[in-house]
């Protein structure tokens, strides 16, 4: 597929984000510069509960559905918890990344076809090394986050 995702778009996606927000404009060209385009599907799964996090995506079109996968009575259950829409993340929540173990805690399913922008987290932490000022933002979010969840 053809890439149609511009610079202005990618970069208009990343302020959107809360964990973001606080990025100067040059930390976020360079973070737009790492944002991949990547296609799914209907029906695709996108991130599986359980997996390691290599990776965020936001959404640039189309609709997921995040869901919780279980085993119970010998049953496969299977609970839907979101959906996610363009301008969302999977990965991502207001105070950083969702899973703070590095492990999935849910599974995604592109609902309709999708087009998001794949952030690795390897490309993720030279980018962080290499601006003091993101590692700084990443650190005050994780503490406001570990303080909501200790309240």
């Amino acid at each position: 597929m053809d890439a149609e995702v511009s610079v202005d778009r990618k970069k208009e996606l990343i302020k959107k984000q809360p964990v973001f927000s606080q990025f100067t404009a040059e930390e976020v060209e360079q973070l737009a510069d790492l944002l991949v385009e990547k296609h799914f599907s209907s029906g695709e799964t996108i991130v599986t509960e359980g997996d390691l996090v290599d990776s965020v995506y936001l959404i640039i079109s189309g609709t997921a559905d995040v869901r919780h996968v279980s085993i119970r009575d010998n049953a496969l259950h299977i609970q839907s918890v979101a959906t996610l829409i363009p301008g969302q993340a999977i990965g991502l929540n207001d105070y950083g990344f969702y899973s703070l173990s590095g492990i999935r805690t849910a599974t995604v399913v592109a609902i309709t076809d999708m087009v998001t922008l794949n952030l690795s987290m390897a490309k993720f932490h030279g980018f962080s090394l290499a601006n003091p000022h993101v590692n700084e933002v990443m650190r005050k979010h994780g503490e406001a986050y570990l303080k909501v969840k200790s309240d």
